[in-house]
Order: structure tokens, then C-alpha cells, then sequence
């Protein structure tokens, strides 16, 4: 069914006010602790565009932050763009494009898109991770965290991805492929720069205890970070590391990281004085523990396949008391947790500040001469070799020693793009302010978000190491706090086809043909009501016809009640006066809406709030009761309700008004309101008396329905479910 309006005539039209009047500009510095800060992880600009699991996710938060400025919040909602890294250059070398050309249109593509559906955005504090402006910061950022021994270069097994041609942190892997192009990585010896994470392994472990964020997000970091209590034990000169001591007696075997120096050796049990063989196991880490583990294969299944291929005996030595393998070795805690390895050998991101000497060792880049630029490259592509592109510059790498001014060498490896979101919420409060290119952030203004709104595929990526980065600048005396996220909602996933919207399925599904054909408010709408926000799940086409039919509904009602019958299409409700044809007078219909709407955003549950929403509308329709409808949906959809508000007679933006409350006192209410469902799928609500009886309350809810139910199940003061069919039989 067509909208009864066009709807890019409208929403451009209340676009254009909202920028003129600064609606969505506020001053931070002066907002105090009415300023909320409404922050969604900012978007990669690696594809032509947003596709619509993104204005989901933004719908969602734009939503809520709308409903906290009808709260009397003064909200500060930015974006920007994770412009840098390895997305958005492997988009680039596929499509033959230079990075950088590239990111200026695909970020100009992206903002429009943005601007279009309606988002209460800040542009005046927008900031693009690719900006010499931004990563003169994050070079900034490495040299203070270089200084204080938190940064460091070492030869050592890293992760190789052979298809992006660099190393990976280990958290950028998922299992044993590259979490970006799903190639099965290898591993290399390379000498490479780590920020030490691991210092903060217990901070980060403890720190989740006082953070107000979803279970399972608490659950994948401390998963991840993986705290072990057990005992190191020498076996002569090599140390393993066990949590279970007791199995000592039973050590047939010792277990090390390939190319361990003890490979191949013996060195005797403490117990018993034998000689056990020293093996390469490839289930061993150089990273994990000592990089020797002892072999027990009787009470270890990895342990005993290891020794059944190898021919190992399995031995069956009895455990060790409690008591007894308390005194074995030492204890120990070891953590699962690497170093964060940074260095990239790709050309698209920021380059690492260091500067090589013969005689001084690694040398930090001055502050003042910060940013180190990114040179123009005609060819980008990764070598392969280990080596960044870069190296192939001699005007960039030739330099001055910063300490002794002798010959110098730049590092050619660049960062890795995690870095560049780290901090980025530290930078968006003070863009636009005085002296904001003097320094990263202000601390007069810097602050956490009040809400964080993330995926789960960040826990153990970005929500880590933006955790690391808070706690590290806060010792250095740089921020005043040490969590970057106290609060902080997971969004869930718009798939298509029953996938993960990618390029690569092919099922990628953007949000551009509907907006045009629909408009920004009923693709809004449409895919809040699809699914729970905090779940996702599919998107259907068929969620737009049923919002366009809710909204008509609504434009004609409005229409009827401001005495505007004109555009009203046929079949409009009835004027103002009517009486819900469930008995439930007007001003009970608005005060339950008001509760339950309110309820529904407050959990981040837009489906059921717009589910409220339309039941309303069924039992208002007086002007004042639909102004009440109208300010509810203010935050789901924007641009309508401002036409709405405006029709409706209302005075200035419809988002600069109060949030509703409910007039009705409902403690005092005669009346109960009871769920009516059918076949289990909520249908009505019906209002009957308090007291009134079981058999008067399935008579109103199949009064309400026109169900004549096969068998009917009731909850008491609470729900009605009619059954249409009985199923089976019973002897």
C-alpha cells in the first residue's frame, strides 16, 4: 500500500530544519551531568556502502538516544569512520582503486547514507581514523606508551595470514583462519612491535566485575584472557607449567613448542629420577606458560594421541595426594592472554613513530614532529616478504636520528587498525573545541560513554583492547578513568537468507532502494519490529508492508482529529469521542501505552515498543490521546512524527518535548488488562473488571478475537490463550 504521504518530501523537509537549528549539536562542555553520550561502534568504510544490519544496529541507538533527550538529557551523539587497516585496503586492491581515493568516496557514500536515515548524529564532531589530524594522535598514543616500557619490539612466532600478506594479532583470528578473509593462517618467526597487555592481564580479569555489560560478553573476555592457577615444575633445567600436579607420577613424556632448544634432549622426572624424551608438539605454545608442558597420557586425551602416534608408553602411576602435590614445584598463575601485536606489513594505516640508529637502538619520534606522514604510493600492494610496501620508499625511510642526529632509518610496518579505535571515543568531545588540534582530547571534556553499543564479534578485539589502552593511559596520569565502557549493549545481527550479511554470499542487502521507494522511517521501523535488537535475526520484506500500513493508519487518524481530512485516505478510523470496541475508555489505552512503551525502550526492546505503539492506535483517537502516540514514536521513527507533531498543532520539535507520562492512575484503576492470545501469538489486550469472573474474561477476549476456540488455557489475572485445534487424542 502506498503512504498517504511522500515521504522524501517530508523527511528531507525536517532533515534540513533539524541541521539549521543545531538540533543534534549540543555543548558538551557546558552540559554537565545532563549530558548523555550515545555512542555505536563507528563503521568501517570498506564497501560502497551501509548495507541494513548497520541501520539496524544505528536505529536502535539513535532511538534510545532520542528517547533520552525527551528525558531531559542534552545527548551527544557522534560518528565517524574506521577509515584505516586492512578492510578497507583489500576492498581497494580489488576493485584497482588507491586506498585513499578510494576512502573519500566510500566515506562520502557512507555519510549520506547516514545523513538519510535520520540519526541524530553530531557531524560538527566527526573525525575519520585515516586524518593525519586522527593519527597523529595514535602515533602520539604509541610513542608515550614506548616511553613507559609498555611498547616493545621482539623476534618471535607470530600469526601469518598468506592471503592479507601481514601478521595478525591472535585475536584477530577465529580458530585457525584470518577473521577477515577466512584463509587458514600460518605461522613465521618475525621480529615485530607488541603493546604489553599481558601487564594488565589481572586488571582486565578482575575489572569485568564492576561493568555493566551483558553476561555472555563478561563471559568471551574472561574466556579469553584465561586465568590458570597451577604449579611450575622442573624436570632439571626445563620448566613446565600444570594445573594439575597430581599427575606427576604419570609424566611419560615432556611436550615443547616447535623449535624449543630442549627438543630432542632428556632431562630426568623428579620423582622418580628417569630420563624423559623432549618432544616438538605442535599443541604446545612458545607463548603460553614456560612453552613446556609435561606428557600424561593417561589423564590427558591431547596427551595420549600425541603418545599413541609417537609410540610413547602410557603409564599408570598412581596420583598424588592433595597434600603431597601441594608441595610439588611452585605456584604459578599464567593467563591465555598474549601481548597485542601491532605491527602490520601493509601500506594503509598509520606509521609506526620509530626511527632506527646504529648506535642508539629504536628511537621514538619527537612529539613535535608528529604526524609522521603517510607517503602517496602508486603500488600498495603487500610484498609477502615480511616487508611493508613502505620499505620501498627511500625519501620515507632515510631520516635523522632523533637523539643523536646521525644516519636513521623509519620503521616501514604501520599499525594495526585496532589501534585506531581504541581511543577514539577519548577524541570526540573535544573536536570543534578550542585548541583541538593542540592536543588528543581535552580532560575537561573527555568522558566515557553513558551507553555503548557494540557487536559481539568485538568482545575479544576491540571492547579488549580499548580496555588494555584505558587502563595503560590512565597510568600514565593521561585520563581520569581506567574503563572505557562501564556500560555497554551488544546488537545483534541482521542476517539474510538465514547468513551473515557479506560480499563473498552475496547476500548483502542495502538500505538505499528502500529509503528511496519507502522512505528512512518505515526501513526504520520495519527492522526494529523485525526482531529483538539485542538478537537480530532475519529481515523480511513483508515488515514494510505491515509499518506503511501502521503509518497510514496513524496519518489518518491524525488527520481526522486535526480536522485536516485532506490526503485522509478512505477507511479512516472514527473521530475523536470513540470508545475502544473492547471497553477500554481512551485515557486507560494512553496511560498503557505510555507504561509499556516506556518499559520496552528502557530494555532496548523497540520490537514490543512499536508492538505497543499499534496496539494503541486501536483505542485512540482524540487529539490528545494521539499527540501522546505520536511523542511515543518520536524516537523510532523521527521525520513522521515531527510532520505528525506539527499537524497535530504541536509547538517546536517534537523531540525537544517531554517524554510522555501516564495520567491514569492505574493502582486505583477498577479495571485489569488481560493478554489475549491465540494458538500462542499475542493478538489483543482487553480490559475487564477486577473481578471479574474466569468465564467473563474468556468471553472478552473472544469477543475481542471473533475466536471460537476448540479449548481455552488461563492464567488468572493475567492471559488467555485460545486454541483453535486439538491435536491427538487422549484415552
Amino acid at each position: 500500500m502506498a503512504l498517504p504521504y511522500n515521504p522524501d518530501e517530508i523527511e528531507a523537509k525536517w532533515r534540513q530544519r533539524w541541521d539549521a537549528s543545531g538540533l543534534y549539536r549540543p555543548d558538551v562542555g557546558r552540559a554537565g551531568d545532563a549530558l548523555f553520550y550515545n555512542l555505536v561502534e563507528f563503521p568501517y568504510p570498506s564497501a560502497e556502502g551501509l548495507h541494513v544490519g548497520h541501520v539496524f544496529r544505528y536505529s536502535g541507538v539513535d532511538a534510545y538516544g532520542r528517547y533520552h533527550a525527551m528525558r531531559g538529557r542534552s545527548v551527544f551523539q557522534p560518528i565517524g569512520f574506521d577509515a584505516f587497516g586492512i578492510h578497507t585496503e583489500n576492498y581497494a586492491l580489488r576493485v584497482g582503486e588507491n586506498p585513499a581515493t578510494l576512502t573519500a568516496r566510500t566515506t562520502a557514500a557512507f555519510r549520506r547514507q547516514l545523513e538519510r536515515g535520520g540519526f541524530a548524529w553530531d557531524w560538527s564532531r566527526t573525525l575519520d581514523t585515516s586524518d593525519p589530524a586522527y593519527y597523529r594522535w595514535t602515533q602520539w598514543i604509541l610513542v608515550r606508551l614506548f616511553a613507559a616500557g609498555l611498547m616493545y619490539r621482539e623476534e618471535a612466532p607470530v600469526v601469518w595470514c598468506p592471503s592479507c600478506l601481514t601478521v595478525l594479532a591472535r585475536e584477530q583470528t577465529e580458530g585457525d583462519r584470518c577473521e577477515r578473509c577466512g584463509t587458514t593462517v600460518t605461522e613465521r618467526t618475525m621480529r615485530q612491535w607488541f603493546l604489553r597487555t599481558t601487564a594488565y592481564a589481572e586488571r582486565l580479569l578482575s575489572g569485568l566485575d564492576a561493568l555493566d555489560w551483558p553476561e555472555r560478553a563478561k563471559k568471551l573476555q574472561r574466556q579469553w584472557i584465561g586465568r590458570s592457577e597451577g604449579r611450575e615444575i622442573d624436570f632439571g633445567d626445563l620448566t613446565v607449567f600444570t594445573t594439575r600436579a597430581e599427575t606427576l607420577p604419570a609424566a611419560t613424556f615432556l611436550g615443547v613448542a616447535p623449535g624449543h632448544p630442549a627438543a630432542g634432549g632428556r632431562r630426568p622426572h623428579p620423582l622418580t629420577g628417569a630420563a624423559l624424551p623432549v618432544l616438538e608438539a605442535d599443541y604446545v605454545l612458545a607463548s603460553y606458560g614456560t612453552g613446556a608442558v609435561m606428557g600424561v597420557p593417561a589423564h590427558d586425551e591431547r596427551d595420549r594421541r600425541f603418545a599413541t602416534e609417537r609410540g610413547l608408553p602410557v603409564s599408570d602411576a598412581p596420583l598424588l595426594d592433595p597434600a603431597s602435590a601441594g608441595a610439588v614445584g611452585r605456584p604459578a598463575v599464567r593467563y591465555r592472554l598474549r601481548d597485542w601485536l601491532i605491527s602490520r606489513q601493509r601500506y594503509w594505516g598509520p606509521p609506526i613513530p620509530i626511527v632506527y640508529c646504529e648506535p642508539c637502538g629504536p628511537v621514538a619520534v619527537p612529539e613535535a614532529e608528529l604526524p609522521v606522514l603517510l607517503p602517496s604510493l602508486d603500488d600498495v600492494r603487500p610484498t609477502g616478504t615480511g616487508i611493508s610496501p613502505l620499505a620501498a620508499v627511500a625519501e620515507f625511510v632515510e631520516t635523522r636520528c632523533p637523539e643523536c642526529g646521525g644516519r636513521g632509518r623509519r620503521e616501514t610496518d604501520v599499525s594495526d587498525t585496532f589501534l585506531d579505535s581504541a581511543w577514539y571515543y577519548l577524541r570526540y568531545p573535544s573536536l570543534g573545541a578550542p585548541g583541538a588540534d593542540r592536543h588528543a582530547w581535552d580532560n575537561s571534556l573527555v568522558r566515557q560513554p553513558d551507553f555503548y553499543a557494540g557487536g559481539s564479534e568485538h568482545v575479544q578485539r576491540h571492547h579488549l583492547y580499548a580496555r588494555f589502552l584505558a587502563m595503560a593511559l590512565f597510568d600514565l596520569g593521561l585520563v581520569p578513568f581506567d574503563e572505557p565502557f562501564p556500560r555497554m549493549r551488544l546488537g545483534g545481527l541482521i542476517t539474510s537468507a538465514g547468513a551473515k550479511m557479506s560480499k563473498s554470499r552475496g547476500n548483502v542487502v542495502g538500505p538505499d532502494a528502500y529509503t528511496k521507494r519507502h522512505g528512512a522511517d518505515v526501513l526504520r521501523c520495519a527492522l526494529l519490529f523485525s526482531c529483538p535488537w539485542k538478537a537480530g535475526g532475519e529481515f523480511h520484506d513483508d515488515a514494510i508492508a505491515g509499518v506503511e500500513r501502521f503509518f497510514t493508519k496513524l496519518w489518518n487518524l491524525v488527520a481526522a482529529a486535526s480536522g485536516n481530512t485532506a490526503g485522509r485516505t478512505s477507511g479512516a478510523a472514527a473521530g475523536p469521542g470513540r470508545v475502544a470496541h473492547d471497553g477500554k475508555p481512551e485515557p486507560h489505552a494512553v496511560a498503557w501505552a505510555v507504561e509499556e512503551v516506556t518499559a520496552a525502550i528502557e530494555r532496548l526492546r523497540f520490537n514490543v515498543a512499536l508492538a505497543r505503539i499499534m496496539e494503541a492506535t486501536d483505542d485512540i483517537s482524540s487529539a490528545d490521546g494521539l499527540a501522546v502516540v505520536v511523542r511515543l514514536l518520536a524516537p523510532l521513527a523521527p521525520h513522521l512524527a515531527e510532520e505528525l507533531w506539527e499537524r497535530l498543532g504541536g509547538r517546536g520539535s517534537v523531540h525537544r518535548t517531554s517524554w510522555p507520562t501516564a495520567h491514569v492512575e492505574r493502582a486505583g484503576d477498577p479495571d485489569q488488562t488481560i493478554v489475549v492470545q491465540v494458538d500462542g501469538k499475542l493478538r489483543r489486550r482487553v480490559r475487564v473488571p477486577a473481578d471479574a469472573s474466569d468465564e467473563a474474561v474468556v468471553a472478552a477476549a473472544v469477543a475481542a478475537t471473533g475466536i471460537r476456540a476448540a479449548r481455552t488455557v488461563l492464567v488468572h489475572g493475567r492471559l488467555v490463550n485460545l486454541v483453535t485445534a486439538v491435536t491427538g487424542s487422549r484415552p
